[in-house]
């Protein structure tokens, strides 16, 4: 079946590499996931286009992979094609205050180059480990800052191979989520609009963003990032904290001793692990607190 699914999108035109039964722990800041059946990495737009529009076409199951944080994929793995788009999308064009920044650029990367043209509005997300493919989906963010806010539109491939604009309005921004996640199809960039400052004044902020997670957030062991949304007036790691969970072990799969809503992998963890000391956490909280924890990471 492996082999065919390959195959087929060979023959279909796909010019970039696919690998059968590519474990996903490689490719996940978890470090946790079983193989994809297919995993595809495109040579550029047309070759990512065509890869969309063969599984949208042929009822084949299909999804798209960033950077891998946020992602906890399950032991077992995944059918179907991965897309993984980075190196076709990771274009980014600055034109005064104005950046066009493909899905598959670093976010960290375009708020350095911001920062070195002198532009503001994306200094909170210096050390944030994804792409901006990744961060617009799902709003990415750090405490009252959205990268939202800088949302200009967003470009987006639909499976039968159209492209449009979604102007910022249209895409359902909210903490942590936008309508986006819900589309069939893909994002492949975004316009963001910055304001001018002083390219000292910009580059402290940035430094000082980074350092703050540095100094509060596991950085010695692999994590997804924030496990739980934080819930209205109060952080999820506080109460997680509360509940005394901080070095609650599952396998190895810890709650972190420095964050307590950062699980981290000690080393062999399992989605099975993970899945579990979750359930564990959000037991807790609901029972000692009252509070219902929301995943912030996506399941595959």
């Amino acid at each position: 079946m492996t082999a065919d699914l390959a195959n087929e999108l060979r023959n279909a035109g796909f010019r970039g590499e696919i690998l059968r039964e590519e474990p996903l722990a490689g490719h996940t800041t978890w470090r946790i996931g079983g193989p994809a059946e297919a995993l595809a990495t495109p040579v550029d737009r047309e070759d990512l286009a065509l890869a969309v529009r063969f599984a949208a076409e042929g009822g084949r199951p299909w999804r798209v992979l960033g950077n891998g944080s946020n992602l906890l994929v399950r032991d077992g793995g995944v059918r179907g094609i991965v897309v993984r788009p980075r190196r076709a999308l990771a274009e980014v064009r600055v034109d005064r205050c104005r950046i066009e920044a493909g899905a598959g650029a670093a976010l960290p990367a375009v708020a350095s180059l911001a920062a070195e043209r002198g532009l503001a509005g994306l200094e909170f997300a210096a050390g944030i480990p994804g792409t901006i493919g990744g961060a617009v989906v799902t709003n990415a963010g750090w405490h009252e800052h959205e990268i939202a806010a800088v949302v200009e539109s967003v470009e987006f491939l639909e499976p039968g191979g159209s492209v449009r604009r979604i102007p910022s309005g249209e895409c359902g921004f909210g903490y942590r989520r936008s309508a986006l996640r819900g589309l069939p199809g893909i994002v492949l960039g975004a316009a963001l609009v910055l304001r001018q400052d002083d390219p000292a004044a910009v580059r402290e902020r940035l430094g000082a963003f980074a350092a703050s997670r540095r100094g509060s957030q596991p950085t010695d062991f692999p994590s997804c990032g924030s496990v739980f949304r934080n819930p209205p007036g109060d952080f999820a790691g506080r109460l997680i904290d509360r509940a005394g969970l901080k070095g609650l072990r599952v396998g190895d799969i810890e709650v972190s001793r420095r964050h307590a809503n950062f699980l981290v992998n000690l080393g062999r963890g399992s989605a099975r692990d993970v899945l579990a000391l979750v359930e564990i956490v959000e037991r807790e909280v609901r029972d000692r607190f009252g509070v219902e924890l929301v995943r912030e990471f996506e399941l595959w």
